[in-house]
């Protein structure tokens, strides 16, 4: 008869998630996972699959969460430029908290070699290029984006400049350099 799991599955993903997050993936090492979820290997096998397998659930989940404060920083406003402010004050304020962005090392340390991990960053990305295409749609339609760049461009240029965030506070841990590279993001939108 198998025995029932001793752990939360989903308290023990995050916890793989940080460290994939704090660490990277390629300095991570299974012993790693094993000390810092404090489970034995043949669980985390049996639970989440190999090293990559549980990267992979570990970055989903990180999407997931990502999705859903972009969303509710979105729905602050009904004027689709404040929307898009929302945002991107809301990837500040975590980027300023938590010094790090799953999404941002992957990008850097894996999406060249792995294929898996690369789909799964361009399908996030594209999505995150919709909603801010959709928002500068709606602005260009009430009046509001006064400039006459392309909104897919400025859509993409928009969720790359998230990244830039990420970078500036994680190489110059400096909150008050974030947030004026946040606001120069903010003021490109209708030059």
């Amino acid at each position: 008869m198998p025995r029932n799991k001793e752990f939360d599955y989903d308290e023990k993903l995050v916890t793989a998630r940080d460290l994939f997050w704090k660490k990277g993936y390629n300095a991570t090492t299974m012993n790693d996972l094993v000390d810092t979820l404090a489970i034995n290997r043949s669980s985390l096998y049996l639970a989440y699959g190999n090293k990559h397998e549980l990267f992979i659930k570990s970055l989903g989940n990180y999407i997931q969460q990502k999705d859903k404060q972009y969303s509710h920083a979105a729905k602050k406003s009904k004027k689709p430029l404040e929307a898009i402010r929302h945002i991107i004050l809301s990837v500040t304020v975590s980027a300023i908290k938590d010094t790090n962005c799953l999404f941002t090392n992957s990008v850097f340390e894996l999406a060249t070699t792995d294929t898996e991990v690369s789909s799964i960053l361009r399908k996030q990305t594209l999505k995150a290029v919709d909603l801010f295409e959709q928002l500068l749609n709606q602005a260009k339609a009430d009046g509001s984006l006064k400039s006459s760049k392309e909104p897919r461009a400025l859509a993409h240029y928009l969720v790359s400049g998230l990244v830039s965030i990420y970078n500036t506070q994680i190489l110059f841990n400096d909150a008050a350099l974030t947030k004026q590279t946040a606001e120069i993001l903010i003021g490109s939108i209708n030059n």
